[in-house]
């Protein structure tokens, strides 16, 4: 029994030895970092800033093309991935481009952001690579590995410095992301809006420069990983991803108002937005709730056509559920309790951007034909497509939308996601009469 005591002591006192040795080399997990004056000077010359307003590069002058991806694991990356295919596989008629080049912004939520991230940063290098490195990865089951079974992350967990999202945020830029920042998205490329929900306010958070403004932070420092982390960080299942405001030590003047408290703590967008529409309500905002101000600040001045494509990839609720009189599992019953929630936030959340078309065709045709003498002033279209699932036969459908909502699915359910995502786009009528109006 001495003996079983001092091994015991002995194994105590070495595994203390061992954790302060190693919180003597842990740093604190990387927060956004504040804005300076340099930061203000240097990014109005350098050609590496982001979120700059973009210039049409090689798109359509008179076309302005809206992708949103909603939340749902892999099945909303598969699904969002799946379009974003059809769309590089529309050739434009007498022009070298294809639909996918014409494609001005993308807003993420949750899954959707893997895929939306991976293409902003990486372009049309997504079709070689992003089924091996994510959609069919085992992504879950190296997590719980990476989490579970490596002693240094116990380290780092022991003293409470680490959360788990932190070491998640810590596996996805070593093997998704690649380490990049915000300032290596592509400058060819669309605009990357990546939402998550700061739980502190109940607020919408977007990865945007005028929400880092309004933290005086730099968003150009800033890991894409780590906010896609906070994108998909479903509550309970991940810890928050937390960011500092700076706000009340700002030394850049700035005429931003901040909503947000003195920390941030974020996790999934779907809880105030699945589909990641209600960000893109709030640029319009931003802009003194008129489209013509916005069409003015981001160069899209000439256009005729605004159209956005609805990537939905909502679940359905469990289907064991009303078969027994057995009440549902605990996790059955969250699951069936949030898609219910989503099902019916989604569907205003659609309405309420179809209603802003016609206030917003108003203010268009107020303001552009005030500032020129152009004869087609007035010719502004605004559309919406919505893919989903429903959409599918009836089998089909039923099949895709009870994939669980989960960073791991086969091979074949993949594949699936990405036919039926394909398929959607090109069967909607709004899609094709944009292929043939180009």
């Amino acid at each position: 029994m001495a003996l079983n005591r001092m091994a015991i002591r002995f194994t105590v006192f070495l595994t203390t030895l061992l954790l302060i040795a190693g919180c003597s080399q842990l740093t604190l997990p990387p927060l956004n970092t504040p804005l300076t004056a340099d930061d203000i000077n240097s990014s109005k010359n350098s050609p590496r800033k982001y979120h700059r307003i973009n210039a049409k590069q090689n798109r359509s002058d008179e076309l302005t093309l809206i992708l949103t991806f909603s939340g749902g694991g892999t099945r909303a990356a598969a699904f969002s991935y799946g379009v974003l295919k059809a769309l590089r596989d529309a050739r434009i008629p007498g022009a070298n481009r294809t639909l996918l080049d014409e494609v001005d912004l993308i807003s993420s939520v949750s899954g959707g952001s893997f895929t939306s991230a991976y293409y902003g940063l990486y372009g049309k290098r997504i079709f070689k690579d992003y089924e091996r490195r994510f959609l069919k990865s085992p992504v879950q089951s190296n997590l719980l590995k990476y989490l579970l079974l490596s002693p240094s992350n116990w380290i780092r967990l022991a003293p409470a410095l680490y959360e788990r999202s932190d070491l998640v945020a810590d596996y996805y830029e070593k093997n998704i992301f690649g380490k990049k920042r915000f300032t290596d998205m592509r400058r060819d490329g669309p605009r990357i809006v990546i939402n998550a929900t700061d739980i502190a306010t109940g607020y919408g958070f977007a990865f945007t420069k005028i929400n880092f403004q309004r933290l005086c932070s730099n968003i150009s420092t800033y890991p894409v990983g780590r906010a896609v982390v906070a994108s998909s960080a479903v509550p309970v299942v991940f810890s928050p991803i937390v960011m500092k405001n700076y706000a009340s030590e700002c030394k850049v003047r700035q005429s931003i108002p901040s909503p947000f408290k003195p920390y941030l703590h974020l996790v999934d967008g779907g809880v105030v937005d699945n589909l990641g529409i209600r960000s893109l309500l709030g640029l319009v905002e931003e802009n003194h709730n008129n489209f013509w101000e916005l069409m003015k600040a981001y160069k899209m001045v000439n256009n005729r056509n605004i159209v956005f494509i609805v990537v939905n990839a909502s679940d359905a609720i469990p289907e064991q559920i009303g078969q027994t009189r057995r009440s549902p599992s605990t996790s059955a019953t969250l699951g069936a309790v949030t898609t219910i929630q989503n099902q019916r936030y989604n569907q205003a959340t659609l309405n309420l951007l179809k209603e802003r078309f016609a206030s917003w065709k108003r203010q268009v045709i107020k303001g552009r034909c005030a500032a020129t003498n152009r004869s087609d002033c007035a010719d502004i279209h605004f559309q919406m497509a919505e893919l989903n699932f429903n959409q599918l036969p009836a089998k089909l459908a039923e099949e895709l939308s009870h994939y669980e909502t989960s960073l791991e699915l086969t091979p074949q359910q993949v594949d699936q996601l990405i036919h039926a995502g394909e398929h959607l786009l090109r069967q909607s009528p709004v899609y094709r009469k944009l292929l043939h109006s180009q």
